[in-house]
């Protein structure tokens, strides 16, 4: 079957051809065009038999460029990005199941039974959740991020050179979605009130827009860095990122890049652990000032004045005096969230199920002009969203590992003395100290924009300890 259906077999043209003639006549007489899918869909199934990297570098190439299809009100897919994941999952545990002694060393990686702990958390609070359908389709959708990306990530780029390909393939694409953007943009006048619809259908909102583009620019920075060729291509490249995230007028973005530059120099200076607990410290005091007496009922909005802002920098004003709407709508939605976790500490209220419990607990006088939330948003906060549908164990399970991946990644940064691989981990660190303000911010840890860039993270650390042989 794989001979049949193999791409570059020329015997087999004629075949193919006349499988087309006949899907193509079938979708025009039965009306149903997904028979014309049959063909390119048996053609790449057997690329990713015979060549499953060449899939792995796709998918990471169809990231930038993905759109959100909503199938029905409850259920939607990333196209075409997710149907690949599909595709590598199963080839991936198939490979695993062939090749157990690597899947042996693999589960073995402290990292990975972290991961692994988490999941095993996930799958016992769906037993508790209050709409366990929805819960199901989040852990079956937590499989095929983590298989292909993470997994994936292990077996594929495990060589630098593989890991300098994989890097140019998300950077020209990405290349492609913001020139398209900046175009739209600049057209429609550069202005703060356009930027949300320029940035669609390729993302959903300014904020995905702007969290994928700021974790490319280092990326492209290590690109740049290791080029011999082309070496002005990527130093443009770079350039181009930085002035469309300006454009991007995205707040959370701007502090996510220079939390990143901080982030460089204590691990530079071996302090990431001293970096962890402040931060760790800040959260946690504000948490109590803000709560003790009910101290934060004096920052409710000013319900007519809380409005969207066209003017950045009016943007702004009211972003410094609280009264910017996002800031506003954050708060209502983290006051519920904390209310929520009260009454189901342990095993939350189940995956996926926030939308559909939090409104009781919310407090009116914090309410905006979204409060109605159309979009079914969630907590605008990955850790606090984890706190409410997976209760404490399912925070602290994945603030874990986060924080171990930066440890770890600290820890391999000052043994190695490859000028290569000291490059990668701080690009990793830089990543995923971008990723923890985006999730601490927005709902983004769920989506193929963010999701996929902290589980390629996590394979490359892995990577680096535990080979895998290429399948």
């Amino acid at each position: 079957m794989k001979r049949l259906l193999a791409y570059y077999s020329i015997t087999h043209f004629p075949t193919l051809f006349l499988l087309l003639l006949i899907t193509v006549t079938a979708a025009l007489i039965t009306g149903n065009y997904l028979f014309m899918a049959i063909v390119p869909a048996l053609l790449i199934f057997s690329i990713a038999i015979e060549y499953p990297s060449v899939i792995f570098l796709v998918l990471l190439a169809t990231i930038p460029l993905s759109v959100e299809l909503k199938i029905t009100d409850t259920l939607g897919t990333d196209f075409p990005d997710e149907m690949l994941m599909w595709l590598l999952t199963a080839i991936i545990l198939i490979h695993l199941v062939l090749h157990s002694a690597n899947a042996s060393l693999l589960v073995r990686h402290p990292l990975i039974i972290l991961l692994m702990a988490g999941l095993c958390w996930t799958m016992i609070t769906i037993c508790y959740s209050t709409h366990p359908l929805l819960s199901v389709k989040y852990f079956l959708a937590k499989i095929w991020y983590i298989v292909p990306f993470c997994i994936g990530t292990v077996i594929f780029l495990e060589r630098p050179q593989m890991v300098l390909i994989a890097a140019r393939c998300m950077l020209i694409a990405m290349t492609i979605a913001t020139t398209i953007i900046l175009i739209r943009h600049a057209i429609a006048g550069l202005g703060f009130d356009q930027v949300n619809e320029v940035a669609r259908p390729i993302f959903r909102n300014h904020v995905n827009y702007a969290a994928l583009l700021v974790c490319m620019i280092p990326v492209s920075y290590a690109v740049y860095k290791n080029a011999v060729r082309y070496k002005f291509l990527w130093l443009f490249i770079l350039l181009l990122f930085l002035f469309a995230l300006f454009l991007t007028y995205s707040r959370g973005a701007w502090l996510a890049l220079a939390t990143a530059m901080i982030t460089v120099l204590f691990v530079r200076k071996k302090m990431i652990s001293v970096l962890i607990v402040s931060v760790t410290t800040l959260v946690i005091t504000s948490i109590i000032w803000f709560s003790a007496g009910n101290r934060y009922l004096n920052y409710r909005p000013v319900y007519e004045q809380t409005i969207y802002h066209s003017n950045f920098d009016e943007h702004l004003a009211a972003t410094y005096s609280l009264r910017d709407l996002s800031t506003a709508e954050r708060f209502y939605r983290w006051i519920a969230a904390f209310r929520m976790s009260n009454e189901r500490l342990v095993t939350g209220y189940g995956p996926n199920s926030f939308y559909y419990e939090y409104q009781p607990f919310a407090v009116n006088s914090f309410s905006t002009y979204v409060s109605n939330n159309q979009e079914h948003s969630t907590v605008h906060n990955y850790f606090l969203l984890l706190l409410t549908e997976q209760g404490v164990p399912g925070m602290i399970l994945f603030v874990v590992l986060f924080f171990s991946m930066m440890i770890y990644a600290q820890k391999i940064y000052h043994q190695n003395r490859d000028h290569f691989q000291r490059g990668l981990i701080l690009v990793i660190l830089s990543l995923l100290s971008m990723i923890g303000v985006l999730i601490f911010l927005s709902d983004l840890m769920e989506t193929d924009k963010i999701g996929s860039i902290f589980y390629i993270c996590l394979g490359l650390l892995v990577s680096r300890k535990a080979p895998a042989s290429s399948i």
